[in-house]
């Protein structure tokens, strides 16, 4: 911070330069005035700081202003550099980069380095030779350390060492912009030789500084007896990527053992070098944090290729009883028959999904459109067989002379599981209606169903099916909606470049956006901070702003557990560190602080591109817990229509006891139901291992 002095009498004063300001007799107007001398202009002159350089203007072209004895050349101003004299008419000011007065030996700061200190003599050499020596043992010694905290200390322990102080500290900023002790050592009593004054200043100015009568060192402004003491100390800033993370901070507790200049030359030097070490050793144990991540990837996708290889096996069992129960059952009767048949292909489908799951690579399917109509009849006819168990009935309106569009999951499977454990709920004797409406590209298939129902809970294994099929729903007032699209222009379309999302009510962050977003071949998606309802295509990358989103934990929160952003990594911009635990916890992946520069952002995404690993191990992470779902989903799913043909079949046997294939039926139910006991046992000893390296899936036993 650049300073202003003058001589008033024998005592020096001083005034800290801030900010522009200007310079004069009305102290109304002026940052400095000086109201009693006449030779003053009202406003006699101007500071400005412009592109790192401050300048002077002279305002007043009367009387004028001079600078180093010679008028000002440029009427726009005239660039300052340090011990610069200026005078406006009696009154001579000092411009100085630092604090001014100091005498370099009891007070100093802003020292070069140890060369630049080291004075010509013979012994000044040695010292110079002995200094090099100790700094370059302590610098090893610290980057022997592996470990940041451990570095942390040893960069005190050595710098004590170094240069043979009693006491020292090493303070960190804390979020609160405070001070922090992260390390002490030697004879430190509680509240005596840490000076915040110290500290706030060396923050402040950006520099060591050296003071061998700390009581009564200007630049502390009379510091009180309880932070300081008669020895000397010595203090330097720890700079990381610019910003002042901490300080070092050194004393000798007698009043005849001052540091010196080259004290201060050497000190400045190896904080530099640690604290550069220091970085080093972060970046290493963030480097080494992701290869234990991509160590834990690896066994995920070896322990998920084998519940793929185990399901698949066992699902291929299960088909093949399905298979000839479904031959057996082409020819029952009545419409006790006909329900069977409908849970048998069910079953089918539901066999057919679940070994498709573990397929790396699988082509999507085209959509294609389906008559209103025709969804209508096949889903009453799915519906009134399980309702006519429960003694309750449907009652559908006419359907719409228009299609909807299955976009490629399996659309009548979608809804089937979604309404159907609702329709298993009715009580006896309820009605459900059906009806059509329609809204914004959507055919809205609506089912009112009577009081005491709670809303649908589908598995994640259905919310993907409808998902894939296009399809959305909502539940209020005892009314399940289900939107179906009018065609493919209703879904969003997949662009052809990777999306980079912002949520931001600040419109001039498009701009910076929008060239990091060319930079990396990106494209520029706006968001709102409610995410739009799925399918939605997928997102590269999601920046939501800070100070331009309302509620922003609960924003973070609620992209991430949208299902076209569950593994998106998600970058918050512009907050505090006060607020990166909660970001954190709500579901951000990283953030930047206030005042990045477009440099940064797009470093920062760069790196998050390597999150792509990461999202494979979260999504490998997902596909592994969706397995073991799954087996909890065919059992339930598998059952319920297990159930219903077992019942059906006994009724059957009664009415026709000579039909010899409803007992071939029967046994090929209980060989299912057995199966899907061995599925649910999967999720919990699913493998053995040997001591080759290879395993096998354990099924149990079947008949």
């Amino acid at each position: 911070m650049p300073y202003l002095s003058w001589l008033e009498g024998n005592q020096l004063m001083r005034h800290a330069v801030h900010g522009a300001c200007q310079v004069g007799r009305d102290p109304l107007v002026c940052a400095l005035a000086q109201p009693g001398r006449a030779e003053l202009s009202r406003a006699h002159a101007s500071l400005d700081r412009i592109g790192g350089i401050w300048w002077v203007r002279d305002l007043d072209s009367a009387n004028g202003t001079l600078l180093n004895g010679q008028p000002l050349h440029h009427p726009r101003g005239d660039a300052l550099k340090d011990g610069d004299e200026l005078a406006m008419g009696g009154w001579h000011l000092s411009f100085t980069e630092g604090f001014p007065g100091l005498d370099g030996t009891t007070f100093a700061e802003r020292v070069g380095d140890l060369f630049q200190e080291v004075r010509p003599e013979p012994a000044q050499a040695m010292v110079l030779i002995r200094s090099i020596e100790l700094l370059q043992r302590s610098t090893e010694k610290l980057l022997q350390q592996v470990d940041a905290d451990a570095m942390v200390k040893g960069l005190l322990d050595e710098s004590l060492l170094l240069l043979d102080g009693d006491r020292g500290f090493l303070v960190m900023k804390s979020k609160e912009g405070g001070w922090r002790t992260a390390h002490r050592v030697g004879e430190v009593q509680e509240g005596i030789g840490l000076s915040r004054s110290v500290l706030d200043y060396v923050a402040q100015e950006g520099t060591a500084i050296l003071s061998n009568q700390p009581l009564a060192d200007p630049r502390f402004g009379g510091v009180s007896l309880v932070e300081l003491h008669r020895g000397s100390l010595l203090c330097a800033p720890m700079v990381d990527e610019g910003e002042i993370q901490g300080a070092l901070y050194l004393d000798r507790e007698s009043e005849g053992r001052p540091f010196s200049r080259f004290d201060l030359a050497v000190f400045q030097a190896f904080v530099r070098l640690g604290a550069m070490a220091l970085r080093q050793a972060t970046l290493n144990r963030r480097a080494l944090s992701q290869a234990e991540q991509q160590g834990e990837l690896l066994r995920l996708r070896t322990e998920h290729q084998r519940e793929v290889e185990g399901h698949g096996e066992l699902l291929a069992a299960m088909a093949a009883p399905l298979r000839r129960v479904q031959s057996w059952a082409e020819g029952l009767p009545d419409a006790t028959g006909g329900a069977i048949r409908s849970q048998l292909e069910q079953m089918a489908t539901l066999l057919e999904r679940g070994s498709q799951e573990g397929q790396a690579e699988t082509l999507p399917v085209a959509g294609h459109s389906i008559p209103a109509a025709a969804l209508q009849e096949e889903l009453v006819q799915r519906w009134e067989s399980l309702l006519r168990l429960r003694k309750a009935w449907l009652s559908p309106a006419e359907a719409p002379s228009a299609s909807v569009w299955m976009a490629g999951g399996p659309l009548v499977m979608a809804l089937a599981g979604l309404v159907e454990p609702m329709l298993m709920q009715l009580p006896q004797g309820e009605a459900v209606t059906m009806r059509w409406d329609q809204e914004r590209g959507f055919w809205i298939l609506r089912l009112s169903l009577p009081t005491g129902l709670h809303a649908p809970t589908p598995d994640p294994w259905t919310r993907r099916m409808l998902q894939e099929a296009g399809v959305r729903w909502q539940w209020a007032d005892q009314a399940l909606d289900l939107f179906l699209p009018e065609g493919p222009d209703t879904l969003p379309e997949e662009p052809a470049r990777p999306l980079l999302g912002l949520v931001s009510e600040e419109l001039d962050l498009l701009g910076l956006f929008q060239t990091v977003a060319e930079a990396g071949n990106l494209w520029l998606h706006p968001l709102e901070p409610e995410p739009p309802p799925p399918p939605l295509p997928k997102f590269r990358f999601l920046v939501v702003d800070a100070r331009g989103t309302r509620n922003l934990e609960d924003c973070i929160r609620a992209y991430r557990h949208h299902p076209s952003f569950a593994t998106t990594p998600i970058l918050v911009v512009r907050c505090s560190e006060d607020e990166t635990l909660g970001l954190i916890e709500a579901g951000a992946t990283d953030w930047l602080a206030e005042g990045f520069r477009w440099e940064a952002l797009h470093h920062r995404l760069q790196v998050l591109r390597g999150h792509t690993e990461l999202q494979q191990r979260a999504l490998a992470t997902e596909r592994l817990d969706s397995f073991r779902q799954m087996a909890g989903t065919l059992k339930h799913e598998i059952n319920n229509p297990l159930a219903i043909i077992s019942m059906q079949v006994e009724m059957l046997q009664r009415k026709y006891p000579e039909e010899g294939k409803l007992e071939k039926i029967g046994e090929m139910v209980d060989r299912i139901r057995a199966l899907v006991q061995v599925l649910q046992k999967m999720r919990e000893t699913p493998t053995e291992d040997y001591a080759d390296g290879s395993s096998i899936l354990k099924v149990g036993k079947g008949g």
